[in-house]
């Protein structure tokens, strides 16, 4: 095995399967990731949801054991399994004790090489997503952050699609479309194995050979790089508060910028100390939720805010985070925030060291998307790196309204289209 860094180790197995092990011998668990090259992106039109659909089907029993049998198993270590689609890879993970690592490599080799599919299995779990589908409908932040997807990522891109699907697109997927779909996508090329905790390399590695015994070869097509919109998207809740989203393109994953705009969010919006906790909140009081997160993907990036609001303080609040978006561009921070804004971005990262899973969730997510993981260190020093000057450019290029997607949940569509139209152009 070589050396990504020190204390973390790779290697490649003869199948392709690449193998990633951390040890924390201080601890008595080992937290395991699997993570498969395949999401919401790679759904086949008008079938959404489908990589979302084969990921809670594996679990419904594999040629040798029943959905009950696994779950026991599972119970008997003392662990839990579990598993999460994203819209550029699945990823499935347990943590466990360190003798039960061969039963649980065992267990996670059996999910994502002999799934059984069945039919009557399909239909239930239908059910069950139609739910899962229902829940995030009825909840006004994630129809926001959804219209705010569809807006930034235009022209019917996979990025802007729940990756959930939709109950309509989700009643065409059928067992036909799940086995090609898992032949094409869960190959061993295409999956990395990660282990942070009380693991010993070696071992890992002998234990991940068994990945390619039953995996097949595929070359699926390549992902179409979105091209980002601006407008606005609308919906009607009879609801009581107005949901807010702005949306701004920024930066892809593996862009050194990200840096930059990580403690450009940090100060906009990221914390507590943040200027739009502090003056939209705890100032003037007019919110009770305000904040503004990253988002990454292979080919693209943004930056988003969000705020809940009365109807009738909407004017007010969509002026100050315009007027906190310009501040950025206009002038650079003072250097005591720029660097309670960086200091504040460290510590989040080494605390998040401390977890295993932050560490498995880290290595694995950055290597199934071709990147090498950074060093801690390397990580610590390129966030301190960070200048005024580079957060005020960064701002300016990246946080401008004209670029900018809008969207709103309220009782009134015509009234929050009337209320943004200062600052968008409404398009839908």
């Amino acid at each position: 095995m070589t050396e990504i860094y020190p204390g973390c180790v790779r290697a490649e197995t003869a199948s392709g399967l690449i193998v990633i092990a951390e040890p924390m011998p201080h601890l008595r668990s080992v937290t395991v990731g699997l993570w498969v090259k395949a999401g919401g992106r790679d759904d086949p039109p008008g079938k959404e949801g489908l990589a979302h659909l084969l990921e809670h089907m594996t679990f419904k029993g594999t040629a040798c054991h029943t959905a009950a049998e696994i779950a026991q198993a599972i119970d008997l270590l003392g662990g839990h399994l579990n598993a999460a689609t994203t819209n550029e890879y699945t990823f499935y993970y347990t943590e466990i004790l360190e003798e039960g690592l061969p039963d649980a490599i065992a267990i996670l080799h059996e999910l994502v090489t002999s799934p059984r599919l069945a039919v009557e299995d399909l239909e239930r779990e239908k059910v069950v997503i139609e739910e899962e589908i229902r829940s995030v409908e009825d909840s006004p932040e994630d129809v926001v952050f959804q219209l705010l997807h569809e807006t930034l990522w235009p022209g019917d891109h996979p990025l802007g699609h729940p990756v959930v699907g939709r109950l309509a697109s989700l009643a065409q997927v059928h067992r036909d479309d799940l086995w090609r779909f898992f032949r094409g996508y869960y190959t061993a090329p295409r999956m990395t194995l990660v282990a942070c905790g009380r693991v010993v390399p070696g071992a890992l590695l002998s234990l991940a050979t068994r990945f390619g015994e039953k995996l097949p070869v595929s070359d699926p097509p390549p992902w179409r790089p979105p091209t980002p919109g601006s407008g606005v998207g609308l919906a009607e809740r009879d609801i009581q508060q107005v949901h807010l989203a702005v949306g701004f393109p920024t930066v892809p994953l593996g862009s050194p910028e990200r840096y930059g705009v990580e403690v450009l969010n940090s100060l906009l919006g990221g914390g507590v100390s943040s200027r739009l906790f502090q003056r939209v909140r705890e100032e003037l009081g007019l919110v009770y939720a305000v904040f503004s997160l990253t988002s990454y993907y292979s080919d693209a990036g943004a930056l988003a805010i969000y705020a809940a609001t009365e109807e009738r303080k909407l004017p007010q609040v969509v002026d100050l985070l315009v007027a906190e978006v310009e501040g950025l561009a206009t002038r650079p921070p003072s250097p005591s925030d720029l660097q309670r804004a960086i200091r504040r971005l460290q510590n989040a990262f080494l605390l998040s060291l401390d977890d295993p899973s932050g560490r498995v969730a880290r290595l694995g997510t950055a290597t199934v998307l071709g990147r090498t993981p950074a060093a801690p260190d390397e990580v610590v020093r390129r966030l301190g790196a960070v200048t005024e000057d580079e957060v005020q450019e960064l701002a300016r290029r990246y946080l401008t309204l004209d670029r900018a997607a809008w969207a709103a949940v309220g009782p009134s569509a015509d009234r929050l289209g009337r209320l943004i139209r200062p600052h968008a152009e409404v398009t839908s």
